[in-house]
């Protein structure tokens, strides 16, 4: 299968502080992979790191064979698209937002959209199911449609890799499920490759194809979700007692705390 994203031997993060460490890993077109890790573990400067946020210290990110690190602003946003756990929303309608992916696409002295832009805007809308919001201004959505707003406008940049920082942190369960089930259909459907960050490990063994596990800035872990999901990984790496199980029905890990409490009376 051939490996869209490879990042080798990478390391970034912010001098004398964090540093994350040595990381590698490939992504296949298509896959929907998931970091996990607790807070402090590096997900975020990895995410950083890709991005071009944070400046790589050693190693590579590469998609498509292109080093990432060195591609220009405009040909990285044509590739790479990121959506955050906060959308920076302004005062502007949910269309007008949208449409703010197609800016790497502009030509220098462009002022507005092209019917192409449009018509591009409106096909991704239209898959989100944010079309009939379009009208509304974005301040005046709920964080999950907000969210979805958000994956609207970076597919709008028909990037080849897109990265998910927490889209469900904060939502409730019905969100949650909503925005990951449209990850994963685009990710089938449309061949989307996705790098995701995710808190909770239900969600991310139930709707990822393999998952990244990172502790102290280093990955511990790469694979399926049954095989990173046992119990000694997660409570080496979270400092919490915990039991796995298979879901009966979708035959994916499913991973169950237990209280100091009931430790106490074991």
């Amino acid at each position: 299968m051939n490996d869209l994203f490879q990042i080798e031997n990478f390391s970034c993060g912010y001098s004398g502080k964090f540093v994350l460490e040595d990381v590698s890993f490939q992504i296949s077109k298509g896959d929907f992979v998931g970091i996990i890790g607790p807070n402090g573990s590096g997900k975020t400067t990895l995410f950083k790191g890709i991005s071009g946020e944070l400046p790589a210290l050693s190693g590579s990110s590469k998609l498509n064979g292109k080093n990432l690190q060195k591609m220009g602003l405009k040909e990285k946003a044509t590739n790479l698209a990121v959506v955050t756990q906060t959308i920076e929303i302004g005062s502007m309608t949910v269309e007008e937002y949208v449409l703010m992916g197609r800016i790497p696409y502009r030509n220098q002295f462009q002022f507005f959209e092209t019917a192409e832009d449009i018509a591009i805007a409106e096909k991704y809308m239209e898959l989100t199911g944010v079309t009939r919001l379009r009208h509304k201004f974005m301040n005046a959505l709920s964080g999950g449609e907000q969210q979805l707003a958000g994956i609207a406008r970076a597919l709008t940049q028909e990037p080849q890799l897109l990265l998910l920082d927490e889209p469900t942190s904060h939502l409730d369960i019905t969100h949650q499920v909503q925005i990951l089930n449209l990850i994963r259909r685009l990710s089938r459907e449309l061949g989307l490759t996705v790098l995701m960050i995710i808190h909770d490990l239900n969600l991310a063994g139930e709707y990822c194809d393999s998952l990244i596990m990172m502790q102290h800035g280093r990955m511990r872990k790469k694979g399926v979700p049954a095989e990173v999901l046992n119990y000694k990984d997660i409570e080496a790496v979270y400092d919490t007692v915990v039991i796995t199980r298979i879901n009966p029905v979708s035959g994916k890990p499913v991973v169950f705390l237990v209280s100091e409490e009931v430790i106490q009376k074991k």
